[in-house]
Parts: structure tokens; C-alpha cells; sequence
């Protein structure tokens, strides 16, 4: 049997340890983290990622966290074992932890808690204690705040409703926009309205006038792109809100009148016949005469029988080429008569005997213009009240979903910070809006947040939650008013008389404009209502 030479196994053993040097000194272990920001909103609990690659144990390494800015900031360090924070920068302290069950696995990442804007930027993990090159990795952290956007009615426009959106708290700036129930962007009123307040937080808002369709349902959102966060409210506008057109009714007018005419049979011509006022009915259609009048040359002879007019006239009407002319010099000599008034008057019936459509055809547009100028004021202001009334009662509805809405959404800061809690079930109580075993089981709670947890189990159990919740922050605002001021929301108690001072303002302005705006007309419509009067 051949056997190999002793030079040729120490040559394979030689070669054998060379290709696992080799092999191993190409994986060294080096420091990885992820390749995007890490997004957060304030108040969260969040992981800034950072591991070995390959896998390998950290326990016995040293894992510095700083944070790069003007001057490097201390955030967490391990070493020996264990966490050795003596030196942490004060901000961060009591706020910083790793996972310790994973540093065996090569996980160093860092959780930092409740999460603030001024913790925004640049965390550097460094593991000095490594031999390759690459012993750090930098995390970009971007921190928002967002809040949910509030819908009100802020009068009307036209035929339409404006609507306001407003949201505040956000970083960074947001955009926001209206949508339609099919979520089609709507043309807002103007660009958004923008502020920051002194903490840096942005505050939008933006109008728009939206009219009636199938569901009145309309959306404000409000996004930030870069911290990727989006928040929308809808609303639900009722048909009541919606100012009415009076087409309807002016069209229902216009047929009585046509209908009352025809079955009268020729009532207006008799009506008018009989009626005092013929001169100012001659005087006040002359135009229309002028050009609606084919007999003015017999009407001419009548009068001229009546000795009227003189000679002199009656044979001037009577050569004049045309009837326009032929009227034109007849209402030259009713008005040099030396009686207009009773010539004009003679003429009127004159009238009514050769041309009585002519006076129907005035008839019909004065009886119009008499029901326009009282009837259909007095069905504007009917309207306006009603509409008046429906929108005072959707307000209401409004502002209660709104306290309901502040109450929820900021449950947990109230429960850390209302000291009350035990007068105001007490007051809920006597407006028996929550049960007696509940309200005894709140007075005997030992802390302020015991019962405020409490309470906000009997606000979520009641049976009208929303008249509960906005009832128990009516009470908040006078107990505790410097709780809804740190939450930058006080402001609200006078939303709404806002609101009601715009609507009177704009309802005076629109009285005014109407009547300015129809000044010619309503001067037409009204005389020949009174006439026909």
C-alpha cells in the first residue's frame, strides 16, 4: 500500500491554514444601520436600528450612542457589561435603553422613549472595540407632530356653504386640501391660511364654499410628506343648511297669476276700467304704448270728438306715416292739455275699448311684479328665520361632537394631569349624567388619576357619550382651565359666537345688496303693484 511522503502532508496542512486565515480575515465583523430615516411623532417610543455584520456577539464590546450636533451629545454607553450612563446628556436621561437578551445576537440598537421635536437629527452607534475599519453607522431621525383637523361652517356664499378647516400642532408645515365624497380636490377659497407659535408648531388653515349634491359629504386633509403622516376629518353638511332658491316659488306665482287671468276672462279689463289712477297708468307705460299701440289715430278722433284735442293735432296724428309717430304726437297733446288728467284718463278707456290686449299684456307684468315686490319678501324672510333656526341647532350639535372630540383625543394627558376629577363626577352626578356607584367608587378612589380613569370609564359607558363627554369639559373649563390651555385649544369656547357675529354681519350685508343691486327693478315692480292695488 503506497503511503503519501511526510513533505506532502505538511505541504496540505500548510495550505489548509492559509485558506482559513484567509477565509476569516475576509469577514470581518463591521457596524451596519438601516439605510432610510427612522420617522416618529412626538410622544412615541421609538428603535434606532444598529447591528454586526456578521453576526456576533456585542456583550463584552464597548457600544457608544451619541448624537452629532453642534457638539456631540452623550445619549447611551455600555460597557463592561452593563449600561454606564454617568456622563448621558441630561435630556436623554431616563429615556435610553438597549436590548440587552440580543447583544449576543449583534443587536445594539438603541429604543429612546417618549420622543420630543428637539430630538430630531443625527445618532452616531460606535463600537470602538472592533478591529475592522468600519466601526460606526449613522441614524437620521425625523420627528413630526400631527393633531386632527377641526370642520366648521363659516356661513354661506351664494348658493353655497363655506366651510373652514383648521388644524394646529404640526411640524413639520403640512399641506392641506378639500375633497369631495368621490374624493376629487375641491378649489379652496384662497391659499391656506399659515402660523407658527412660539413652541415652533404649525397651525393651517383654509376656506371653502361648497354647494348642494347627493351626499354633502366633504373631507379636509391634512399631510406632511416628509414625516409621512397624514390626518382627514368629513363632514356631513345637512340640506337645511343650504340656502334656497326662490325659483321655485316665483315660477308657482307666474302661474297662479296667468291662471287667475284666464279664468277671470277679461277680469283686468274691466278691473282697469273702473279703476282710479288711469292717468298715472298712461303717464307710467308711455314707452310701451309708444310702441304696442296700432289705433293711434283712431283713438285720436275719439278723443278729438270729445274735444280733447284741437284741431290742429287730430290732423297732424292723422297724416303721420307710421303708428310709433302717430302715438308719439298724441302723447304730445294729452300732455299740453290743459286737464292731462282727465284726457289721459279718457284715453285710457279709449283703450281698453280698441286695444284691450295691449292692457292685459301691462296687466299681467304688473300683477307679476305685485306679488314679486310682497309675496315673495315675505317668503325670504320666512326662509331666512327657518334657516336661521336650523343652523343655531346644527351649531350646537357641532359643538358638542367637538368637546367629545377634545375629550377623547386627549384622554391620557387628562387622566396624567386633571387634580379634579372627584367634583367634577360630582357635578355630572347632580345632572344625573353618570350613576351613583359610580360616582361613590370616584370619591373613593386614592388618586387623582384613579379617578380620572374612572370617570373616563363612566364618560364611555354612558348612553349619549357625546353629551357626557362635552358636558364633563364644560365643567373642565371652569375647574381647571390651565389644563385645556396647555393643550392650546382654549380659544374654542369662542368659536362659535365668532361664527353667529359673521353670519348676522354677512346677513345685513346681503339685505343691503339686494336691495341696492335691484333698486331699478323693484322701483318698476313696486309702482305697478300699487297700481294695480
Amino acid at each position: 500500500m503506497k503511503t503519501f511522503p511526510t513533505s506532502a502532508v505538511w505541504c496540505l496542512g500548510i495550505l489548509f491554514i492559509s485558506v482559513s486565515l484567509i477565509t476569516t480575515g475576509s469577514s470581518e465583523v463591521q457596524v451596519v444601520g438601516p439605510a432610510d430615516p427612522v420617522d416618529a411623532l412626538a410622544g412615541d417610543d421609538i428603535i434606532l436600528p444598529c447591528s454586526l455584520k456578521p453576526k456576533a456577539s456585542a456583550e463584552t464590546m464597548i457600544v457608544r450612542w451619541t448624537r452629532l450636533n453642534l457638539t456631540t451629545e452623550n445619549v447611551h454607553l455600555y460597557r463592561d457589561g452593563r449600561d454606564s450612563n454617568e456622563d448621558q446628556s441630561p435630556s436623554y436621561r431616563g429615556r435610553t435603553s438597549m436590548f440587552n437578551e440580543e447583544l449576543k445576537n449583534g443587536n445594539v440598537s438603541l429604543k429612546l422613549t417618549r420622543v420630543t421635536l428637539s430630538d430630531a437629527g443625527s445618532y452616531m452607534c460606535f463600537i470602538p472595540t472592533l478591529t475592522s475599519q468600519v466601526k460606526e453607522t449613522t441614524v437620521q431621525l425625523l420627528v413630526g407632530a400631527v393633531s386632527q383637523p377641526v370642520i366648521s361652517i363659516d356661513g354661506t356664499k351664494d348658493w353655497g356653504v363655506v366651510l373652514k378647516c383648521e388644524s394646529g400642532g404640526w411640524f413639520p408645515e403640512p399641506e392641506m386640501e378639500w375633497l369631495d365624497s368621490s374624493g376629487t380636490i375641491l378649489p379652496a377659497d384662497g391659499p391656506p391660511e399659515r402660523h407658527r407659535d412660539s413652541e415652533g408648531l404649525y397651525t393651517v388653515r383654509r376656506h371653502v364654499t361648497v354647494n348642494q349634491t347627493d351626499t354633502n359629504r366633504f373631507t379636509c386633509r391634512v399631510q406632511q410628506q416628509e414625516i409621512n403622516h397624514m390626518k382627514e376629518t368629513e363632514i356631513h353638511v345637512p340640506d337645511d343648511v343650504f340656502p334656497k332658491s326662490h325659483v321655485g316659488l316665483i315660477v308657482g306665482l307666474l302661474a297662479a297669476a296667468v291662471v287667475v287671468l284666464t279664468a277671470s276672462a277679461g277680469g283686468v279689463y274691466w278691473w282697469r276700467k273702473h279703476m282710479k289712477g288711469d292717468a298715472q297708468f298712461v303717464t307710467r307705460n308711455k314707452d310701451h304704448l309708444i310702441q304696442n299701440v296700432s289705433e293711434g289715430k283712431s283713438i285720436a278722433s275719439e278723443l278729438h270728438k270729445k274735444d280733447l284735442i284741437p284741431d290742429e293735432m287730430n290732423s297732424q296724428i292723422s297724416a303721420a306715416g307710421t303708428s310709433q309717430d302717430q302715438m308719439r304726437l298724441l302723447f304730445k297733446a294729452l300732455e299740453e292739455a290743459e286737464d292731462t288728467t282727465r284726457v289721459k284718463s279718457t284715453f285710457y278707456k279709449i283703450l281698453l275699448d280698441l286695444e284691450p290686449d295691449v292692457v292685459k299684456d301691462l296687466g299681467l307684468f304688473n300683477l307679476i311684479g305685485l306679488f314679486n315686490t310682497i309675496g315673495l319678501f315675505n317668503t325670504i324672510e320666512k326662509q331666512r328665520q327657518r334657516w336661521e333656526e336650523r343652523v343655531k341647532d346644527y351649531k350646537l350639535e357641532q359643538e358638542k361632537r367637538r368637546d367629545a372630540q377634545f375629550v377623547t383625543r386627549n384622554k391620557d394627558h387628562l387622566i396624567q394631569n386633571v387634580s379634579e376629577g372627584k367634583s367634577i363626577a360630582s357635578e355630572l352626578h347632580k345632572k344625573d349624567l353618570i350613576p351613583d356607584e359610580m360616582n361613590s367608587q370616584i370619591s373613593a378612589a386614592g388618586t387623582s388619576q384613579d379617578q380620572m380613569r374612572l370617570l373616563f370609564k363612566a364618560l364611555e359607558e354612558a348612553e349619549d357619550t357625546t353629551r357626557v363627554k362635552s358636558t364633563f369639559y364644560k365643567i373642565l373649563l371652569d375647574l381647571e382651565p390651565d389644563v385645556v390651555k396647555d393643550l392650546g385649544l382654549f380659544n374654542l369656547i369662542g368659536l362659535f359666537n365668532t361664527i353667529e357675529k359673521q353670519r348676522q354681519r354677512w346677513e345685513e350685508r346681503g339685505d343691503a345688496r339686494f336691495v341696492t343691486r335691484h333698486k331699478d327693478h323693484l322701483i318698476q315692480k313696486v309702482s305697478g303693484g300699487i297700481h294695480s292695488i
